[in-house]
């Protein structure tokens, strides 16, 4: 059997960041993190949840530091908030195998069996192409392709052959609509990624309500661990719905945000 909780990523601060940042701060957090990493190898996983924790809040963040804290969680026999750090992992690097995997795994223990409502398969791979860079990689793809545009209708509008000039036009009307598609890449990348309007279910088991307040009729009930889309809110009060389609109202305080 596959087991891939078992093992750590290793987390890479940026390069240029380090370069330009390269202060006491930045040292104490790449301390922290091969602490926290040393904590995990020796089995100490409630020490290095609180160290990855740390980490977390100095503002600093990246799938592998989720998915090793997701794993320290998992190693702690504390389901939801493994779930919840896979859940952050994934959204950073969708297509990273081991993070997918370690979500699966931790989803089987979840109570709720929920189906999922087919979705409009255009709208899927739309979704899939946008994530298969990151939002700065399409931005950087944008970027260089409309400079290559600037240039190349450059040499368009200066060159008088004819053959020449047909091909220098079309290819940078190609450049331009590559460079403008992957700026809407970028920007529905970012979208995704900035949102939070996903969510874990933290309490043992949830009524969900029809209304937001106590006397709501009871609908249905959640337990831990479940996802949830967040619709709207209203107070305390959460409106969610699930991936079978169905809707209602929660307290704020027994979901957390992805």
């Amino acid at each position: 059997m596959r087991i891939v909780v078992s093992t750590m990523k290793n987390i890479l601060f940026p390069i240029l960041a380090i370069l330009l940042t390269w202060t006491s701060h930045a040292q104490n957090l790449y301390s922290l993190v091969e602490q926290g990493n040393q904590q995990y190898v020796n089995g100490e996983f409630e020490a290095a949840i609180k160290t990855y924790e740390n980490v977390l809040d100095s503002g600093y963040e990246a799938a592998e530091l989720y998915f090793n804290l997701g794993n320290a969680y998992f190693k702690s026999h504390k389901l939801t908030p493994a779930i919840l750090n896979y859940e952050r992992a994934a959204l950073l690097s969708p297509n990273d195998e081991d993070i997918a995997y370690n979500l699966e795994l931790a989803r089987t223990y979840v109570t709720d069996k929920i189906d999922i409502l087919p979705r409009f398969f255009l709208k899927e791979w739309y979704t899939g192409l946008v994530r298969v860079l990151s939002s700065n990689n399409w931005a950087y793809t944008s970027i260089i392709t409309f400079l290559l545009f600037l240039l190349i209708f450059s040499v368009y509008l200066f060159i008088h052959r004819y053959s020449l000039k047909r091909i220098a036009f079309w290819f940078s009307l190609l450049l331009l609509f590559i460079s403008i598609s992957t700026f809407v890449f970028s920007y529905h990348h970012n979208k995704i990624t900035t949102s939070h309007d996903k969510a874990i279910v933290f309490s043992p088991s949830v009524t969900v309500k029809s209304s937001p307040d106590e006397s709501g009729t009871d609908l249905f009930l959640i337990h831990e661990g479940t996802r949830v889309s967040i619709e709207d809110t209203l107070g305390i009060w959460t409106e969610i719905k699930l991936e079978d389609g169905n809707k209602g109202w929660l307290l704020t305080s027994e979901i957390r945000k992805i």
